[in-house]
Formats: C-alpha cells, sequence, structure tokens
C-alpha cells in the first residue's frame, strides 16, 4: 500500500502545475497637455564689474577696492538683507595689446564683480541712476525673475495635467470609445516644456565707456513672465 501512494504522488503534483497563459496589453492612450502661468516680475538681478589697469598690480587691485567701496556705499539704502548682496574674490592678469601684429605689455589688471538683488521693482530707475553714477566698468547680468517662480510653475504643470485630461476626452469621444482610469502621469521638463522660458527673463551684457553705455540696451520696466508646464498622461480605454 505505502508504495501504491509514492507512485500516486507525482501524478498528482503534475496535474496541479499551472499552465501558462498570455495577458492580452490594456487597452491605453498617450496624451501631453500644455500649460502656462504669466505673471510681472517682482525682483531684480544686477551683477556689475570694476577691471582697472595699471603699472603695478598693487595699485590696480587698490583702484578695483576703492570703486567697490563706493558702489556698497551707493547700493546700501536699496539692499534689505546681507544675502542680496555677493561679492567676488579679485581676479588678477597681466594685460596686453596688440600693435603691429605685436603683442605689447600694457600693465597688471584687476577685477572683481558684484552682484545685487533688488527686491522692489518700483526702486529699479533711482537704483540704476545711482549705480550708473560710480565707476563700474561694465553691467555683466541684469534679469527678472519672481520670488514664488516654483509656485507658478506647478500652477502651470497643474494646467497641464487638466489639460490632458481634457486631451484624452476628446480623443476617446473621437474613438468612440469611453476613457478609463489614469494609469500614469509624468512631467515633462527641459525645452519641450518651457520652450527656452523657466520664469526668468534674458540677461544683458554691456561695457560702460565712461558714462556711454556700449552693447545691448536693458529694459527697465519688465515684461510678463511665462511659467510653462507640460504633463503627459496615459489613460485606459474601457
Amino acid at each position: 500500500m505505502p508504495r501504491l501512494i509514492l507512485a500516486c504522488l507525482p501524478l498528482l503534483l503534475f496535474g496541479c502545475t499551472p499552465t501558462s497563459s498570455t495577458t492580452t496589453p490594456p487597452r491605453q492612450v498617450t496624451v501631453v497637455g500644455y500649460g502656462k502661468v504669466s505673471a510681472y516680475p517682482d525682483q531684480a538681478e544686477i551683477t556689475v564689474e570694476v577691471s582697472f589697469t595699471k603699472p603695478k598690480l598693487k595699485e590696480a587691485a587698490a583702484e578695483v577696492q576703492t570703486v567697490i567701496a563706493q558702489v556698497n556705499g551707493v547700493i546700501k539704502p536699496f539692499v534689505k538683507t546681507e544675502q542680496d548682496l555677493r561679492t567676488s574674490t579679485v581676479s588678477t592678469n597681466k594685460a596686453y595689446d596688440y600693435r603691429n601684429n605685436k603683442e605689447i605689455f600694457t600693465g597688471f589688471q584687476a577685477t572683481q564683480s558684484l552682484t545685487i538683488r533688488l527686491a522692489d521693482l518700483k526702486r529699479l530707475e533711482p537704483f540704476m541712476e545711482a549705480l550708473l553714477g560710480t565707476r563700474i566698468s561694465s553691467i555683466r547680468h541684469l534679469s527678472y525673475s519672481h520670488t514664488q517662480a516654483d509656485s507658478l510653475h506647478r500652477e502651470a504643470t497643474l494646467i497641464a495635467m487638466r489639460n490632458s485630461l481634457k486631451a484624452a476626452d476628446k480623443l476617446c469621444a473621437g474613438l468612440g470609445q469611453k476613457r478609463g482610469a489614469v494609469l500614469q502621469v509624468e512631467e515633462k521638463v527641459g525645452e519641450e516644456a518651457s520652450n527656452g522660458s523657466w520664469g526668468t527673463s534674458q540677461p544683458v551684457d554691456m561695457e560702460l565707456y565712461g558714462k556711454v553705455i556700449g552693447g545691448r540696451s536693458f529694459r527697465l520696466t519688465p515684461e510678463l513672465i511665462e511659467y510653462a508646464g507640460a504633463v503627459q498622461t496615459v489613460v485606459a480605454l474601457e
């Protein structure tokens, strides 16, 4: 009797082995929605540069430090916190001029930059007037942004998600189907989502020859900034 039970056991195990079956992939559609939110900027960032060339390196560095101190004194009434002001270290180099296809040493150059964040754009015009009254060499950067940029971008992303669901509804209606559950939501980043705009205006770079501005001009009246978002959504078809 024991032998008979042992002989039947492999047959029972074999019969309980599940058979493999192929599952049909769910029917689904993928859509992309876009959203934009516009807002006027509420702050500006300005980077100025001070540079001098002198026969001696010590003289050039001292001249730069004198002008930087002058700029700090002028902009102090416009700066709210210490975090609104960033000063770089002094960089030095040898300066050369080219005459008759020859490189001629003209002295030692010292350069230092100062970045100021202006939190009140209503004071931008008097701020720039005060800044241009100093002996700065150039304005390296002037851009506008918004302190709530992250929130505005999230709002644009939510609009994009809602628009993607609307697009899915239209597509399903065109196919004569009903939209089912949302299977996946993915935020698109980079140029596809922003078209090059991430909530900052284009910076400028201008040289100051005496008090004449050379190069690209700048706007004291900032324009609207667009915050863009894009969302890819996958939905099931019922």
